[in-house]
């Protein structure tokens, strides 16, 4: 509820605007057949003034508001938490981040390899599923890290994504090489690269990729989200989180054996034989096909 006097001062603009539109409206009616469709235009774009000036006289009305009575504003979002599934950056939220994240990153990695190398291939993190986590990940932190700068012009997210982009893919394969034994990418070929680990284009793609998710991508998809009833979308996140971690775990487990076999280390145990069995050499290289020894 808006305390007052600003619900007064609210309420006499829209009675202003209502009376000033009116009056155009029978101008309108009252025009002649020669002038009529000029009045009609003329009145089209007074109600497209008056609406957008009346948002714009309740938001500065709103921003005031919240800044004279902050205690209001955080019982009004407690009480959309309560209503609302996955309200604001919470954990709900991310969840479901990070698995639409990974499926998209899949999906448009899979759609560049096929244009720019003419084949497709499998871009996956994990053995079940379109999922890459490296793009999971980078989609929550980047909206954790980058949400309150929405506000902020183009130049200075595609700035912030470009770095933390950069520093972000760089520490990973640092990570996939040392705990995996293995290198996922290699960007040596490409110019202004730093040790094949990352490089000056793609760092500007992490840029682009901040600019469209946290200005297009990511209000639109908060508020799907935000759709989700809220018994559901509990039960549906957890189910999500059990799969995630069962799928990074058996990965990691599968990367690991094939790394033992390829030092002729016999199977001794029962889950190094269910690896041998259900992941061979053969499945993993479809599934990672740019992996190699490091």
């Amino acid at each position: 509820m808006i305390p007052w006097p600003w619900n007064r001062i609210l309420i006499w603009w829209l009675v202003i605007l209502l009376v000033l539109d009116m009056l155009a409206t029978l101008a309108v009616l009252r025009g002649n057949t020669k002038e009529s469709g000029r009045l009609k235009k003329l009145d089209r774009s007074f109600i497209r003034f008056t609406a957008a000036f009346s948002q714009k006289i309740y938001a500065g009305i709103e921003k005031r508001i919240k800044r004279a009575y902050p205690d209001a504003a955080q019982v009004k979002a407690q009480e959309k938490k309560k209503t609302v599934f996955a309200y604001g950056c919470s954990f709900y939220k991310l969840v479901w981040l990070f698995v639409i994240g990974a499926f998209l990153g899949d999906l448009t990695e899979t759609v560049f390899c096929r244009i720019t190398m003419g084949k497709w291939m499998s871009r996956s993190s994990v053995v079940w599923g379109p999922f890459s986590i490296v793009w999971g990940l980078a989609i929550v932190m980047g909206t954790v890290v980058l949400h309150k700068y929405r506000d902020k012009s183009d130049h200075v997210i595609f700035f912030a994504g470009t770095v933390l982009g950069g520093a972000y893919e760089y520490i990973c394969s640092v990570f996939t090489e040392i705990f995996f034994g293995k290198v996922f990418w290699d960007y040596s070929h490409i110019r202004f690269n730093l040790g094949g680990r990352i490089n000056l284009l793609y760092c500007f793609f992490w840029g682009i990729a901040a600019v469209v998710w946290i200005k297009g991508l990511y209000p639109r998809v908060s508020a799907w989200i935000e759709k989700v009833p809220v018994r559901c979308g509990k039960l549906l996140s957890w189910l999500l989180v059990v799969f995630m971690c069962c799928n990074m775990i058996v990965s990691s487990m599968a990367l690991v054996r094939q790394a033992q076999r390829a030092e002729n280390i016999p199977a001794q145990y029962g889950w190094q034989r269910i690896m041998d069995e259900r992941f061979d050499d053969t499945r993993l290289e479809k599934i990672y096909p740019n992996a190699k020894d490091k």
